[in-house]
C-alpha cells in the first residue's frame, strides 16, 4: 500500500471511530440533543474532527473517491470551528442524522476497501 493510501486509510478509520461517537449521540434523540448543550458541543467537536481528518486524506485520493462532498465537509469543520455561536442546533441535527451516516457508510462500503485493494476508480 502506497503511503498516500495509508494516509488515507488512516484519516478514513478516524473519521469512522467519530461517525460511532456521533451515533451515540443521535441515539439520545432530538430532543435531548435540542435541550442538552453538552451533546451539542461534542457533536460540534466530532463534526471538527471529521473536516480535520477529511483534510488530511490526500487530494489526489479525494478525487478517486467522488462519492462525498468533501470541500464541504472541511467547510463544515471551518464552520463548526470559529463559528460556533452561529451554529443553529437544528441544522447540527440535521447533519447529524443526515450526512454523518452516509459518509460513514461510503468511507465503510467504498473508500476503505478501495484503499486496502487499491484499484478503486470512482
Amino acid at each position: 500500500m502506497s503511503a498516500e493510501n495509508r494516509q488515507a486509510q488512516d484519516a478514513a478509520t478516524r473519521v469512522i471511530a467519530v461517525c460511532e461517537v456521533i451515533a451515540l449521540i443521535v441515539d439520545k434523540g432530538e430532543d435531548h440533543f435540542l435541550r442538552e448543550v453538552e451533546a451539542q458541543w461534542a457533536a460540534e467537536m466530532g463534526l471538527i474532527r471529521i473536516g480535520e481528518a477529511v483534510a488530511k486524506i490526500p487530494q489526489s485520493v479525494r478525487e478517486r473517491f467522488a462519492g462525498q462532498p468533501w470541500r464541504q465537509i472541511v467547510d463544515m469543520r471551518n464552520f463548526a470551528a470559529h463559528q460556533y455561536d452561529d451554529l443553529d442546533p437544528k441544522r447540527v441535527w440535521r447533519t447529524l442524522t443526515r450526512d454523518v451516516p452516509r459518509l460513514r457508510g461510503y468511507l465503510v462500503d467504498v473508500v476503505v476497501p478501495g484503499l486496502r485493494i487499491g484499484t478503486h476508480r470512482a
